[in-house]
Parts: C-alpha cells; sequence; structure tokens
C-alpha cells in the first residue's frame, strides 16, 4: 500500500470518526438541556408545596454532572480527532508538494556565519526543516535543528551513529499510529529560551528538601488548622492571628527558594502535561534494534517509567498552583501550610529525579527526529539509504536530484566526485539548473550525514562537511557590497577547508565538499579568473573536493591547467518554437552557447 493510499484511508476514517463525534455532542447538549429543564421543574415542585422531598433533587444533579462529563469527554476526541485529520491533510499536501510555509520553520536556528544552512535552505519558508518538521516539543526541533546543521566545529557524526540511525529510521518506518499519537498532541508554543528555562530549573536541585522546612511546616501547619477550629468554636481568632505571623516569618525565610517555584510553575503545568503525553507515547515505540533499545532504556529510571515519574510531578505542580490561585482555596492552604508542603515535594523531586530530565529531553529529541525521518522515508520508498565509505574524499551518487522540488519537477543527474575527479566546473544556461545541482549534492550531504534516506537511486559517499558560498547579499547598514559579502563568504569556506586538512594528522577530519555558485561574478572577468582559479587551488590543495558554477566561459580553460584532476560539465538550453526550454541534465564539457542575449529579447528589450 502506497502511502497516499494510506493517508486517504486514515483521512476518510478520522472523517468518519468526526462525523459521528459531532451528532454524539449534539446528542449531549439536546440531553444536558433536557436535564437540566427537568431538574428546574422538579425544583419548581419541590419548593412549591406539593410535598415531594428536595432529596429527589439529587437526581437531576447528578444525570446533568455525569451528562457534563460525558460531553467533556466528547469533546476531548474532537480535538483529537480534528488534529489528527490537519496531520493527515499536510501529509497529503506534502505528497502533493504543497508543504511550503506550512507549520514551523526552525527560522530561530538559522546562523548567517554557518557553513552551508542558509545557502542550502535548511531553515526557513520552503526549507528542508520545515519539510521534515514532525517534532512536538522544543527539545525535538532543537535536535532536529542540530542533526541537520550541527556546529562547523563538531562536523558529521561517526559513521557507526550515522548507521545506527538508518535502522532506527527503517524499524520506525511504518509506525504511523506513533506518528499520528504525537501529532494529535500538537506542537508546543513554548519557544526555544522557555524550555531551557524549564529544562535548567527541573535538573537543578531545589532549595525545600532540608529536614527542618518540612518538620517546621507540619508543626505550623498543625498549629493553624488547631487555631482555625479555635476561632469558629471559641470566637478568639488572638491565637490564629500569632501562629499567621509566624507562618509569616517561615514563608520570608524560604521566599527565594518559594520565588523559583512560583517562577516556572506558573508555565510548567502544560508543558509537563504535555511532555508526559509525549514520553509515554515514544515509551510505546516498537522495534529491537540496538538504537531504539538504548533509547527507550534511557526512558526507564530504577524501573519506573520516565513518563510516570513526570506524571507525578505534573500533579504536584497543579495542585501546588491550584493552592495558590484558588481564592477559596488560598487561604485554608497558607494556613494549613498545605501550599508550602507541595512546594517541598516539587523541590525534592529535583533533588531525586532532576538530574535525569536532560536524558530525558534529548532521547525525546532523537526520537521525534527518528521519526521525521521514518516519515520522509516512509512518504518516499525510492529514495535510498547512503552507504558510507572510508575513503578520503568521495561523493558517487545515481539519479541525484532535490528533496524539496516537486516529484514531476525535479530531474535527477549523476555526480562523480573522487580521487579521479575532485572538481566539477559546471558552466551553463541562465535557469538551465546550475544551482539547483550544487544543492542538490548540499542537501542530500546533509541528509545522509543526518542518518535519513537520500533523494537518490543510489549514493556512495565519504565523510563530509558541506561549505557553501551561493547566497550572498549586500548590506547598506554594515556598509557591505556585494562582492565583499562574497569575498567573506568564500573566506569562511577556504579557512574551514584549510582547518580541517590540519586536523587530518591528528584525528580523522571529515573532507570538505565546497559549493560556490557563481564564483567571483562581481569583479572583472581578469581579476575573477586570476581569482578563481587561487580559490580553487587553495581548496583543491587542502584535500577538499567540490562543484564550481560560473557564466564566464573562459573560467572552463582552469580545468586543464589545474594539477588536481577536474571535469567541466554544463547544462544547456533549446529553443523551440519560439520558447526557451531546459531539460536539466547535465552533459560533459562546456557549455557550447549562453542564453543571456536571448532571455533579454524575450522580454522585449531592444539587444
Amino acid at each position: 500500500m502506497t502511502a497516499r493510499t494510506e493517508y486517504e484511508n486514515r483521512l476518510q476514517a478520522r472523517l468518519q470518526s468526526h462525523d459521528q463525534l459531532r451528532r454524539q455532542d449534539d446528542h449531549a447538549v439536546s440531553f444536558r438541556t433536557a436535564v437540566a429543564c427537568a431538574g428546574i421543574l422538579l425544583a419548581w415542585v419541590v419548593f412549591g408545596g406539593w410535598g415531594i422531598p428536595w432529596q429527589f433533587l439529587l437526581i437531576p444533579a447528578g444525570l446533568f454532572l455525569a451528562a457534563v462529563i460525558f460531553h467533556e469527554a466528547i469533546k476531548r476526541k474532537q480535538r483529537s480527532t480534528n488534529l489528527a485529520i490537519e496531520y493527515y491533510q499536510r501529509c497529503l499536501q506534502r505528497l502533493d508538494g504543497k508543504w511550503s510555509g506550512a507549520g514551523p520553520d526552525g527560522a530561530e536556528f538559522l546562523d548567517p556565519l554557518h557553513p552551508y544552512a542558509g545557502d542550502l535552505d535548511i531553515f526557513g519558508t520552503g526549507s528542508l526543516f520545515q519539510l521534515l518538521n514532525s517534532p512536538v516539543t522544543p527539545p525535538g526541533a532543537k535536535t532536529l535543528a542540530m542533526w541537520l546543521a550541527p556546529p562547523p566545529d563538531q562536523g558529521p557524526p561517526p559513521s557507526e551513529s550515522v548507521i545506527q540511525r538508518q535502522t532506527a529510521v527503517r524499524t520506525l518506518r511504518d509506525q504511523l499510529d506513533l506518528r499520528e499519537r504525537l501529532a494529535v498532541i500538537g506542537p508546543t508554543r513554548q519557544s526555544q529560551q522557555d524550555a531551557r528555562q524549564l529544562q535548567s530549573w527541573l535538573s537543578n536541585p531545589g532549595g525545600l528538601t532540608a529536614a527542618w522546612v518540612r518538620v517546621v511546616g507540619a508543626i505550623l501547619g498543625m498549629l493553624g488548622t488547631v487555631a482555625l477550629v479555635y476561632w469558629f468554636t471559641n470566637g478568639s481568632p488572638s491565637a490564629l492571628i500569632v501562629v499567621v505571623f509566624v507562618q509569616l516569618g517561615y514563608v520570608y525565610r524560604l521566599r527565594e527558594p518559594l520565588a523559583a517555584i512560583k517562577q516556572h510553575s506558573e508555565h510548567a503545568v502544560l508543558e509537563l502535561r504535555r511532555s508526559e503525553q509525549v514520553i509515554a507515547a515514544l515509551e510505546t515505540v516498537k522495534g529491537n534494534d540496538p538504537e531504539i533499545n538504548r533509547l527507550r532504556n534511557e526512558l526507564v529510571e530504577n524501573g519506573t517509567k520516565a513518563s510516570n515519574t513526570i506524571h507525578q510531578l505534573e500533579r504536584t505542580v497543579s495542585q501546588f498552583e491550584n493552592m495558590r490561585r484558588n481564592i477559596f482555596i488560598a487561604p485554608l492552604a497558607f494556613i494549613s501550610m498545605t501550599g508550602m508542603h507541595y512546594a517541598s515535594a516539587i523541590d525534592r523531586w529535583r533533588n531525586t529525579h532532576g538530574r535525569h530530565v536532560d536524558r530525558w529531553f534529548q532521547v525525546v529529541g532523537e526520537l521525534e527526529t527518528l521519526l521525521a525521518f521514518s516519515q520522509l522515508h516512509f512518504e518516499n520508498p525510492e529514495y535510498c539509504f547512503p552507504a558510507l565509505t572510508d575513503d578520503a574524499g568521495r561523493f558517487v551518487a545515481s539519479g541525484l536530484s532535490h528533496p524539496l522540488l516537486p516529484r514531476d519537477a525535479a530531474v535527477a543527474n549523476d555526480v562523480s566526485l573522487s580521487e579521479k575527479c575532485r572538481l566539477l566546473l559546471v558552466s551553463g544556461s541562465n535557469m538551465s539548473g546550475k544551482s539547483t545541482l550544487l544543492r542538490s549534492v548540499g542537501i542530500n550531504t546533509v541528509l545522509a550525514w543526518a542518518g535519513a534516506p537520500v533523494c537518490a537511486r543510489e549514493l556512495k559517499l565519504a565523510r563530509l562537511q558541506v561549505a557553501a558560498a551561493m547566497r550572498m547579499q549586500d548590506s547598506l547598514q554594515t556598509g557591505t557590497s556585494h562582492f565583499f559579502a562574497e569575498l567573506k563568504r568564500i573566506q569562511l569556506v577556504v579557512e574551514l577547508a584549510q582547518r580541517t586538512d590540519a586536523q587530518q594528522s591528528n584525528v580523522k577530519a571529515p573532507t570538505v565538499l565546497f559549493l560556490l555558485d557563481e564564483i567571483l561574478h562581481g569583479t572583472n572577468s581578469h581579476d575573477r579568473l586570476v581569482g578563481a582559479r587561487g580559490v580553487i587551488e587553495s581548496l583543491l590543495k587542502t584535500g577538499a573536493l567540490g562543484l564550481v558554477t560560473t557564466h564566464d566561459l573562459a573560467l572552463s580553460d582552469i580545468v586543464d591547467k589545474l594539477d588536481t584532476p577536474s571535469q567541466n560539465v554544463h547544462f544547456r538550453d533549446e529553443w523551440v518554437d519560439g520558447q526557451m526550454t531546459f531539460d536539466y541534465k547535465m552533459r560533459e564539457g562546456v557549455v557550447p552557447k549562453s542564453n543571456a542575449l536571448s532571455l533579454m529579447r524575450l522580454l522585449g528589450l531592444d539587444v
């Protein structure tokens, strides 16, 4: 069964459930109305002197309460069903290539100085992050971003880790129920900063765990309760006033740890509840491969599931917030010191379980990211998992295309970079596909080393670190010209390659895969020719390999003058019935003609 068929069947089933729940909701509303009317009528009879005992009013009251509870359950099911419907509609939109702009795009993770994130559309509208973005927690989004765009000083992970991820993605491929369950929980509105603050608070030891805090709190609570009872029975509030003043001094002594709990508990209840639901769902993940087993075992502490442990904290925080904010309960909670009891319980939880919190959320992030990759694998069964090699520099792909393009628009090409050919100099017409080829190579390398399937029939590659100079912008505010911005970007690529080359003698560093689009096109032909050759030679001397595009056909002569094996390839256009057409197929050699003048004439310019 194809992904489309499975999604359509599940969507139809959820739509039918939605219709059934809507009818149940209508019936529940009618029943509540009828019970309320019957209760009003019965109250009129009871208090109208008909001699009917008032206890009969308990019948409609009980029925109404049961109807309210039943109605709320129906509403919860409706919300879940609506979220499931939206999820499968998004899945079908993805298959139709209409996903761009829908959902979070990860723009907050974009670093302008990252070696490739801005050039390869890793983040932003229509980005790889937006295509893959199924994580519903901040740790999930953060892990997905880190796997797609790790810091340049970190580089790609070891091959063994990537292979384990690939195996896990295969295992998770058909677990649609789990992906739907997470989607129904829904994405959080919590920012990454708020998530870090909450996680840090949970991880750090609390200040209300000392034995004297609990003992004194219990004694003051008993005294307060006795004094309150004494006031109601004897009419003298003196004892209560004295006890309350002592309690105020006790609370003032603990004001700092209490303030920390109040600061975070206000927003923690909802996120803890969501975290509990997400972890409970992820604890049901199926599979016996080593990576899945490792992650599943990380969510167990001393035989207790992490979801149960977090549920315990969520209930405690909820009770603490209720004691604080319920105007009817808060005074009694203070006098009996019940609020302090729950505050102390929160800090005891932090001291006992806080050291595991970072690990739990890290596992949540990894599992959510693996599920995002498994969704890509399920929806694109023609994608392959790349073979990772130990060669110094290698990228050999068959049927390579761009995963962000619609399926009917993407044209596949074969690309080979190795010691036999470490540079492809790509020439060609405007709009013929040169930049798309570079982005296809780069983005599939990113997917490969993240552990995801790639948009290719077959791919073999070494441990490559992508560095690109493709999308430069000038800046009026900083006084930076387009050409200077390009030079700065090329400098970043060269420095990364040189730094990586220097590390080769100490550790197994990755090889830089450079992608330079329209190299030095912001200057004159002579300077461009000399400068481009110097940049390319500097990169190749470090052991790097890559692709360079150009409109300047004079640059194609560089290939014959380099000491490193290189090759000219090109894209071309054809005029058919007065229209310019492209087949987006890469061919060997230098492009035989340019289309710039033809494009100008096509637009009506007199050239």
